[in-house]
């Protein structure tokens, strides 16, 4: 077993997400911001991964922090900035519910269910405090998570995907299993790599996710500061979440 995201997981992060259309929600981001009463010029961009959201966020012109706990994410979002608009941001190794920052952001980003690998009580509320901590007052905090009706309408299942990277192709398995007192999806990911005359070479990674409902984040939120604004559906956001939703994005005014 490796360490959650750790180099070989990092490595195939890419390839396994390149049909992710982080453009498209970059556009979704600005959007919000746009409906927002204070302008965002300053953004703090926590569990920014290999920096698909916030180097392109910079691009645009964005003054943009990324933290991640991943160095092996850190390493390859730095190396994406290099040589573009983006070049000058900066990337910091942390953990998001206690990194502390010597300024305030007009707006937080915390995409691709990041705050659901704060699995306890404890850590969600340290994550949601040290966002109101880091936030400008009248800013914005933009999240997605796990949608919990419909992680219990649907249930976890069997999945696997194949994506071709170069020389060969990349399989991930994914198996999840629900903890219900906890409420926390644990999914356990094999990742094969195989290139011709080459073994095949499979690590695993558990990662156990917190699923939430609506009433409870709006509590969670309350309860640090925060006022939730709009749940929707995600990437679907001109809908309201159902339990086929297994994914919400989240607006919460600081």
């Amino acid at each position: 077993m490796t360490e959650v995201f750790g180099s070989d997981y990092a490595d195939s992060y890419d390839a396994l997400y390149a049909d992710k259309d982080y453009g498209a929600e970059c556009d979704l981001v600005e959007e919000i911001f746009r409906g927002t009463d204070r302008p965002v010029r300053s953004l703090l961009d926590l569990g920014c991964g290999t920096g698909r959201h916030s180097v392109e966020l910079a691009r645009r012109g964005y003054q943009v922090v990324g933290v991640d706990l991943s160095e092996n994410m850190l390493e390859r979002a730095r190396r994406r900035a290099i040589g573009t608009a983006a070049a000058g941001m900066t990337f910091l190794r942390g953990d998001i519910q206690t990194i502390i920052l010597d300024r305030r952001f007009d707006a937080v980003l915390s995409m691709f269910a990041v705050v659901g690998y704060q699995i306890t009580d404890v850590a969600i509320r340290s994550t949601l405090a040290n966002v109101r901590r880091h936030l400008e007052p009248g800013g914005v905090f933009i999240f997605d998570v796990w949608y919990g009706p419909a992680v219990m309408a649907v249930g976890p299942s069997e999945r696997v995907k194949v994506v071709s990277i170069e020389g060969g192709e990349i399989e991930r398995r994914a198996v999840g299993t629900l903890e219900l007192d906890s409420h926390v999806c644990s999914v356990r990911y094999e990742l094969t790599r195989r290139r011709p005359g080459v073994q095949d070479a499979t690590v695993s990674e558990t990662h156990r996710m917190r699923y939430f409902f609506q009433d409870e984040l709006a509590g969670l939120l309350a309860e640090a500061g925060l006022t939730l604004q709009t749940v929707t559906a995600f990437p679907d956001v001109e809908n309201p979440p159902s339990v086929e939703s297994w994914n919400v994005l989240v607006v919460a005014a600081g």
